[in-house]
């Protein structure tokens, strides 16, 4: 138990970075972000809004590839993203030609997908993961290391940058096939998909082994969005039939190299919380779609993340972001584990509410 809550948030606010820094913001997006960090003491995140990537491995998105609105409130991005770079490597997202659209929310493009390569389910049934992906285990495990010692080197001691895997099982068909593709699939030819599913394991398996062999990185998140706000995507039989084993396996190797892992899941969580647990996660990483208090029932003593509502912060008046940051201190207080995070400090939020919702955990989440 420390003397206060730490924190692991994601100050991505523009009109803040100008206000901090005595230099060009664009001109290094990375040392900006950085600076970001450090103004607020941040403890511990997975992502810089800059440089020359996307941070979500293993389906990078490339900054300047993407398609931009181009109007006089994109030039000072377009200054900073839309040039050429070097590709540290070739995803799947390459060699499957895949394209997407940027718009901006703060310091880095927020990218989405723009279209797909699979026009029906018929034609993700047919398809082979690991044709598209030819990367040896040493070449990622050289590619980790080399990107892991670059960024914590950015932060020295002020703030410890974990491994982040976005693509741990489920996330890799939405992101390759789509939704209603990837479900209508799933659900035609069960044992065709979970065929599928080995291979996409097979490629998380190699690149959580790499990651894992990454010395000074003591924590990694694996992200799947396995729900919305309402509850699971699909139903809890199917989570139990096609996900959680391979859950449970990839925990093991994290934990066989001394690594931590944290289950990273947006929307309601809640109704699988027991059977996430029981696959070997250290922790959980939640929005405020979970109820908070459900959370720390059924993870106490393991590192629990987040619980908040970035409406309240982006939107909300002082009065409400200050009863969220107290009800939820309420709900945390005997955790030690607990981490404050509440995604919305972005450029699209008043920096005044950034600045109280910061003034509110520094105040409420003292511990002695």
């Amino acid at each position: 138990m420390g003397d206060r809550i730490p924190q692991w948030d994601f100050p991505d606010n523009v009109l803040l970075a100008k206000e901090i820094a005595a230099y060009d913001i664009w001109e290094d997006t990375e040392r900006t972000a950085v600076d970001l960090y450090r103004h607020f003491d941040i403890d511990m995140t997975h992502y810089i809004p800059g440089g020359i990537a996307e941070w979500n491995f293993p389906l990078v998105r490339y900054y300047n590839e993407a398609d931009y609105i181009e109007n006089d409130d994109t030039k000072p991005y377009l200054k900073a993203y839309k040039k050429e770079t070097v590709k540290p490597y070739r995803s799947m997202y390459d060699t499957l030609d895949m394209h997407c659209s940027a718009s901006f929310w703060g310091m880095a493009p927020t990218m989405a997908m723009k279209g797909y390569r699979f026009n029906s389910p018929e034609e993700v049934l047919a398809f082979n993961p690991l044709e598209k992906d030819h990367f040896t285990l040493a070449e990622r495990t050289a590619f980790f290391q080399s990107y892991y010692k670059e960024k914590q080197e950015l932060f020295g001691d002020s703030c410890l940058f974990m491994g982040w895997y976005y693509h741990t099982l489920f996330m890799w068909p939405v992101e390759i096939f789509g939704w209603e593709n990837f479900m209508l699939a799933a659900l035609t030819d069960p044992e065709r998909f979970k065929e599928i599913l080995d291979q996409f394991y097979a490629i998380s398996k190699r690149d959580l082994t790499a990651m894992s062999a990454v010395e000074g990185l003591p924590l990694i998140g694996c992200h799947d969005d396995l729900c919305n706000a309402n509850g699971p995507m699909f139903s809890p039989d199917w989570y139990r039939e096609f996900i959680y084993d391979r859950y449970g396996e990839l925990t093991s190797i994290l934990h066989a190299a001394g690594k931590k892992a944290l289950f990273v899941c947006d929307g309601n969580v809640v109704p699988l919380l027991d059977d996430v647990a029981a696959t070997g996660f250290d922790g959980i990483s939640v929005d405020g779609n979970s109820d908070l208090r459900a959370i720390t029932g059924r993870f106490s003593g393991k590192i629990i993340v987040g619980g908040m509502n970035p409406a309240v912060l982006s939107g909300g008046t002082f009065d409400q972001i200050e009863h969220m940051v107290k009800k939820t201190v309420a709900a945390v207080k005997e955790e030690p584990g607990y981490f404050f995070q509440c995604p919305g400090m972005n450029g699209k939020t008043p920096l005044k509410n950034v600045e109280h919702y910061q003034r509110c955990i520094r105040k409420y989440g003292q511990r002695s």
